[in-house]
């Protein structure tokens, strides 16, 4: 699959990076090795399909992908939560892929991971897909284990600034703490549900929005629009320019374009420290 252009109008807007962070950025070409991380719900489904995103990336090739867990057996799975063609096989146990993947599987993000650090150690790209943005009510795991996406990218953080990696793409939501990039009537809806339902979820995302900000560390926000589990994927993403109606992007995007998204940033940057809402083709219906 391969990504299309961000969408007439697309935000490229980028703050100034600390002059440590310049000088250790990595171009494309030295890239060799990412770090994706994945937990439960449905942003955390996204770091599975990056996975499969960083694995078929070309330019550049990643030729070394170590994933961080709490669930590796989730890969096990065909249905990844998703409407992907075909479902989906654990790439661990493909020979031609197997050689480049390593895994990590962790107890809970709610306990200090001894060590980490040397499992970022060479990388030039982080990818954190950890949390969500549900109530929990049919799944009560998603409240009781689910809430990591502070407990998980606090931790993240310490171990990129001591292996020295910058660059980190993480996963968050729109219309959160009064985000209005998507001038859609869905951003009004999910603000609400932020304030109420999904108040803990909500609050878990945001203390991790604020981690990243205090860090020195070149972050992405990535903030998908629908991402249902019925949405197909099309190998296309369009980016929102914050406030324009006239070009709003569609309102619902497969989970596997938002990791196509998500790996092209982290391995060719062109967002740096800010956030970005990314949807499907303008005029898709939520």
């Amino acid at each position: 699959l391969q990504p299309q252009p961000p969408a007439p109008g697309a935000s490229k807007t980028q703050q100034t990076l600390p002059i440590s962070i310049i000088r250790n950025m990595k171009t494309s070409s030295d890239c060799c090795k990412i770090v994706i991380l994945y937990g439960i719900g449905g942003l955390s489904d996204v770091g599975r399909h990056a996975i499969l995103a960083a694995l078929e990336k070309k330019e550049p090739a990643i030729d070394k992908i170590t994933v961080i867990t709490e669930y590796p057996e989730k890969l096990e799975e065909k249905n990844w939560e998703c409407n992907c063609p075909g479902g989906h096989t654990n790439p661990f146990n493909d020979p031609d892929t197997a050689s480049r993947l390593e895994m990590v599987k962790i107890d809970t993000w709610k306990n200090d991971q001894p060590n980490l650090s040397k499992h970022f150690v060479g990388a030039s790209a982080v990818v954190s897909c950890l949390g969500h943005r549900q109530p929990g009510w049919k799944h009560k795991e998603l409240i009781k284990r689910g809430l990591i996406a502070y407990d998980g990218n606090r931790q993240v953080i310490a171990a990129m600034e001591e292996a020295k990696v910058d660059r980190v793409v993480a996963i968050s939501s729109f219309a959160l703490n009064g985000d209005k990039s998507w001038p859609h009537l869905a951003s009004r809806l999910m603000a609400f549900l932020f304030k109420t339902f999904m108040r803990k979820s909500g609050k878990d995302l945001k203390k991790m929005e604020d981690a990243y900000i205090q860090s020195s560390l070149d972050y992405l926000f990535v903030k998908p629009v629908g991402i249902g589990e019925e949405v197909v994927p099309t190998g296309m993403y369009y980016l929102q320019e914050p406030g324009n109606k006239k070009d709003m992007v569609g309102g619902n995007m497969g989970k596997l374009d938002t990791a196509l998204f998500m790996i092209d940033e982290a391995v060719n940057p062109t967002l740096h420290r800010c956030s970005q809402t990314v949807g499907a083709k303008p005029g898709t219906p939520i």
